[in-house]
């Protein structure tokens, strides 16, 4: 194989890993990890005796070569080749349901789902919320002290930084950020996955969480017909992903959650 194509090879595969949605929310994290180091440590060293350019290089370059190796590590631990090899099977023809959508029924599908999406979103701003109260309280017991005016600074660095990754990994973790920037798309469904093209690949097994129930929901109206998805996860059963059904496909997506229960859940 010529340069030309290992370099595509190699941006291909990043795109599709990119494309794993607990993968994405992962790089968040570590990132959003790595800039509270950066400021932990620089709050550390700031009365160190090296000077102020000592301080910022060690600093920012502790937290940065420790990166790679959290990245590495968290690769080897979410086994993203299970999922790269399980969208070229799909994307060869070997997954279990390819449903298309026209501008209509996209929109639709993109709704259900955000409308999920939404609705777990709630359950992760309380908590936030608490933390970042709780940051703010422990700035103002400091502001007593010498120091006082570093601390708040620093609450308040720590804060946005938290809601910052707390952001963006609730956005990258959404099947839908990337799915609504084209009018159509298709989606792919297999034992382990469900692809969405555009909008990302939703693993149904992955370290924390694993598949317990697929289920139909019949249309209401103003509502497609949907395929539920929900995982164990931390010991509580929580919706992975909605799937729309495109209209004439009822029975085919009837059959393909008997499949499930039959193929993958009654084996696990």
């Amino acid at each position: 194989m010529t340069t030309s194509g290992n370099r595509r090879v190699t941006v291909f595969t990043v795109i599709r890993l990119f494309s794993i949605l607990h993968l994405r929310s992962t790089v968040v994290v570590l990132l959003g990890v790595t800039m509270l180091m950066v400021v932990g440590f620089r709050v550390g060293f700031r009365d160190w005796d090296q000077g102020s350019g000592a301080a910022w290089l060690v600093s920012l370059g502790m937290p940065i070569a420790a990166l790679p190796v959290a990245s590495y590590l968290s690769a080897v631990a979410l086994r993203p080749q299970t999922h790269l090899r399980d969208m070229n099977r799909m994307l060869a023809g070997q997954s279990w349901a390819h449903w298309r959508y026209d501008e209509a029924g996209w929109k639709a599908a993109n709704d259900i789902e955000g409308r999920r999406e939404r609705d777990q979103r709630i359950s992760y701003t309380a908590p936030l919320f608490a933390v970042a109260a709780g940051l703010v309280l422990m700035a103002a017991g400091a502001a007593a002290d010498v120091h006082g005016v570093a601390a708040i600074g620093v609450t308040i660095a720590v804060v946005a930084l938290l809601f910052v990754a707390a952001a963006g990994t609730t956005e990258l973790g959404r099947g839908t950020l990337m799915a609504r920037v084209r009018p159509e798309g298709e989606v792919y469904i297999g034992p382990l996955g469900v692809y969405r093209r555009p909008g990302g690949y939703a693993a149904l097994y992955a370290p924390g969480f694993g598949l317990r129930e697929v289920d139909f929901v019949d249309a209401t109206r103003g509502t497609p017909a949907f395929l539920r998805f929900t995982v164990m996860a931390k010991g509580e059963l929580r919706p992975l992903t909605d799937v729309a059904v495109p209209p004439g496909r009822e029975e085919e997506a009837r059959a393909l959650v008997q499949r499930f229960q039959a193929e993958v859940l009654t084996s696990r």
